[in-house]
């Protein structure tokens, strides 16, 4: 056997070395399915999708398919989770139909398992919740629900909320003795306001000869204009006998709090909140008529954009010339 030179043993030992130096260190990086360190970008409509093992869809983040497409023709990016079961239980997404705001307008939303968006921002007026409905609670005043023989307008019911959803809508049942005309106002304000707004006055009138009163039922609604969200604001309803005798009636059968409609129903923009929203009333209203003096919340928190991160250095040029693998 023909005799090896040792400086040929002395680099094959030494490759050994280095490929079991390589091994190691191949050992002590993270598999390929984790991710340690840095980001991920997917860009250039992209997308990232999980799938359950029967492949239901179970979360996605991206470009999504063409039938989700803004109204001017381009892919919308959004984010969509689903149950197991494959009902959709929360989205950042626009839905082509109008109830939702339309295409072009995302909404974050939580679903039920029937289809039913149960919490979600209000996409028209990009102000406010959209969903739920909120209940407006009014309370009686001396006037309300009692017989009404002054000619002059009676403070009858009374609700003070925070602004939440950005339309309300109240129902009214007024009614009229013979001979007589009850006229009803519906007013608003904010609480920082020293003047009520009149939303809407509707009135009924029962002829001489009726046989018992007259009632009429209705339903007013109404943006909160000029209100900041969460700020408190004032519902009042009044009531007069505007003609006759015998007296009239006015009852508030409810009301609540709703997401907007159409664009009719967008708020007037807030023309500067008070700070701190702490502001006194004019006492228009004495003692068990109304609220004099109310407790405002504290501002709702400024939106704190989110940080930017820092870019990568960059790459340092590689040198001509071979190197290891691992360089």
């Amino acid at each position: 056997m023909a005799a090896i030179p040792q400086d040929i043993l002395d680099r094959i030992r030494a490759l050994e070395r280095q490929v079991r130096e390589l091994s190691g260190r191949a050992q002590m990086r993270p598999a390929l399915n984790r991710i340690t360190n840095g980001r991920v970008t997917i860009a250039e409509g992209g997308s990232l999708e999980v799938l359950a093992p029967d492949g239901t869809g179970l979360f996605g983040v991206g470009q999504f398919g063409s039938f989700w497409n803004h109204p001017d023709g381009t892919p919308q990016q959004g984010v969509i989770m689903q149950r197991e079961d494959g009902t959709t239980a929360f989205t950042i997404r626009a839905s082509p139909s109008a109830q939702t705001g339309g295409a072009g307008t995302q909404a974050v939303s939580i679903w039920d398992r029937t289809g039913h968006i149960v919490i979600g921002d209000d996409t028209t007026s990009g102000r406010g919740i959209g969903s739920p409905a909120l209940p407006m609670s009014f309370q009686p005043l001396p006037a309300g629900g009692q017989s009404i023989t002054s000619s002059s307008f009676q403070n009858c019911w009374f609700a003070s909320i925070q602004a939440h959803n950005p339309v309300a809508t109240v129902q009214l049942e007024f009614g009229a003795a013979p001979g007589s005309t009850c006229e009803v106002k519906v007013q608003y304000r904010l609480a920082s306001e020293s003047g009520w707004t009149d939303i809407d006055t509707d009135s009924v009138s029962a002829a001489s000869s009726a046989p018992n009163p007259v009632y009429k039922t209705a339903w007013y609604t109404f943006p909160l204009d000029r209100a900041e969200f969460e700020q408190l604001v004032f519902v009042r309803i009044q009531a007069r006998q505007k003609s006759g005798t015998d007296g009239v009636l006015c009852n508030c059968l409810g009301g609540y709090t709703r997401r907007t409609y159409a664009a009719s129903e967008i708020p007037a923009p807030p023309a500067a909140v008070a700070p701190m929203f702490a502001a006194r009333v004019a006492e228009e209203d004495g003692p068990g008529q109304g609220v004099e003096a109310p407790v405002q919340p504290p501002p709702f928190p400024a939106p704190v954009p989110f940080p930017e991160p820092e870019p990568a250095p960059p790459a340092p040029a590689a040198e001509p010339g071979l190197h290891p693998i691992d360089e």
